[in-house]
């Protein structure tokens, strides 16, 4: 009962920070962490790599689980695909559904819905997606859910912090209003037992060399030249990290393709 209690404390927690931060109403709790949050690095979309790691979307069936705002959705279908999103947060659905209006209901249907209770049914999806949703729920009982609605042969792609890096780890304790306090990033162990409900899993490094965006901010303070500067930077991440592996394990985030 008292594991249930927790959980169930937890998932209001994610509930309330999420309808927070999609609500606008979200702020840091003294001048010192406004500060650091407004430091954090500059990540460039990374649409463009879950759309890549999918291929061709059109008539394909999408399960989307935390998209936020919608935007990605969008993208989704405005190349073809039929997509079923959800986000736990009511102010999320919100947004969602008007950003995707012109497509709902034929093509987008947006739900509030737990990650790790989906209501759909088994073999229903070509495709699972999510940006930065795993770290924020139990992996073991999402990855199973995930491997429920998926069709045989389909893939899932997601795309979360991962937790080896020094910097980001350290950010992460000086901005505890960033987060809730059941969020963490993801480690390659976390990831390989997550692999193991599927056929086969693979994953790609990003973001290392683009957490010195921040470093950037500090002696320009503009934010234009914090963007242009992760731009450069992560074209610099693709080709260091190709050559040496070894520093994949500090990148700030990482692409995972489940196959099922």
């Amino acid at each position: 009962m008292k594991h249930r209690e927790e959980k169930r404390r937890l998932s209001t927690e994610e509930v309330t920070f999420h309808d927070n931060y999609y609500g606008k109403k979200h702020s840091a709790t003294s001048w010192l962490e406004k500060w650091i949050l407004s430091l954090y690095p500059t990540m460039p979309s990374r649409h463009s790599e879950i759309l890549e790691a999918l291929g061709q979307v059109s008539g394909k069936r999408i399960c989307e689980i935390g998209c936020g705002d919608g935007a990605l959705t969008r993208e989704l279908a405005s190349r073809g695909a039929f997509v079923s999103a959800s986000d736990i947060s009511f102010e999320a659905v919100k947004r969602a559904r008007e950003y995707n209006a012109e497509f709902i209901p034929k093509q987008v249907d947006v739900q509030e819905m737990d990650a790790c209770n989906l209501l759909y049914k088994e073999e229903s999806f070509d495709f699972v997606i999510g940006i930065s949703v795993l770290h924020h729920i139990d992996t073991n009982r999402a990855s199973m859910e995930v491997g429920r609605v998926l069709k045989s042969g389909g893939k899932a792609v997601f795309i979360e912090p991962l937790a080896h890096n020094p910097i980001s780890n350290v950010w992460r304790k000086l901005t505890p209003s960033a987060r809730t306090s059941n969020e963490w990033p993801l480690s390659y162990s976390e990831i390989s037992d997550m692999g193991k409900h599927f056929s086969s899993v693979k994953y790609q490094e990003f973001a290392l060399f683009t957490l010195l965006s921040s470093f950037v901010y500090l002696i320009t303070h503009s934010d234009q030249v914090k963007r242009k500067s992760a731009e450069i930077l992560d074209k610099l991440d693709r080709v260091v990290l190709r050559i040496c592996k070894p520093l994949r394990r500090y990148s700030g985030a990482i692409l995972i393709e489940f196959s099922k």
